[in-house]
């Protein structure tokens, strides 16, 4: 039997479980909401679809990390999981740098495509290498020289060494 004192003690360890449902139920309706509303807002803009889903993610996880910062401290979890968070932290500076070359030319990526300084078909010269730009993504820009080869260069690469753009050639000047 439960006596009447127990009550208000229960109901005070349970209020902060319900509110955590509630919280978590919420923000996944708001961050869903939240994602459509910025897809819907970059599909209007001239942004390249690989920046505007990096774009989405990164607004996502950012809104999913305060919603858990909130549940650690509702449930008063910080003394557990702090040490594990910083410790997460320090693995995520290490692979950073593991791959900081692929980062390097992602970020370069995510430039060259958002300044638009070349687009495909332009011809470009970078790093001893002249031709026509045949695909840019995130990582790599591939481009055709004169001779047919495709040569494939990181982006990072490129941004950091330049590149001579030249104008293209008119229907009229090729014929």
């Amino acid at each position: 039997m439960v006596k009447m004192m127990d009550i208000p003690t229960i109901s005070q360890e349970v209020v902060p479980y319900l509110k955590v449902v509630v919280v978590l139920v919420v923000a996944f309706f708001v961050i869903r909401l939240i994602s459509r509303l910025l897809k819907k807002f970059m599909s209007v803009r001239a942004m390249p679809l690989d920046a505007q889903n990096i774009l989405q993610r990164v607004v996502v996880y950012v809104l999913w990390f305060i919603v858990l910062m909130y549940v650690i401290a509702e449930l008063q979890l910080e003394e557990i999981l702090m040490p594990l968070l910083g410790a997460s932290v320090i693995v995520g500076l290490a692979v950073a740098l593991a791959v900081k070359n692929v980062l390097s030319d992602v970020v370069a990526g995510i430039f060259i495509l958002l300044d638009k300084h070349f687009n495909i078909g332009d011809e470009i010269e970078t790093l001893k290498y002249k031709g026509e730009i045949i695909d840019v993504t995130l990582r790599k820009t591939r481009i055709k020289t004169d001779d047919g080869t495709i040569v494939v260069l990181a982006n990072g690469k490129i941004d950091s060494s330049g590149w001579v753009l030249y104008q293209r050639k008119t229907e009229a000047e090729e014929k």
